[in-house]
């Protein structure tokens, strides 16, 4: 699953891992997501990544 949350914690956007095999940043700026930064949680079977994202 992959979720991607603002700087206030908040998430505003969601991604399930049956939904789609593949993850694009495009999908995101495509849903009118103001110019910030976020960051993306990624969880996989093994465990679970965060990453800082910036849209501008």
């Amino acid at each position: 699953m992959v979720e991607v949350f603002n700087l206030e914690g908040m998430s505003v956007y969601k991604l399930r891992s049956g939904d789609k095999e593949n993850f694009s940043v495009a999908e995101l700026e495509g849903k009118g997501l103001p110019c910030g930064i976020y960051f993306v949680r990624i969880k996989k079977a093994h465990g679970i990544e965060t990453a800082k994202l910036l849209i501008c």
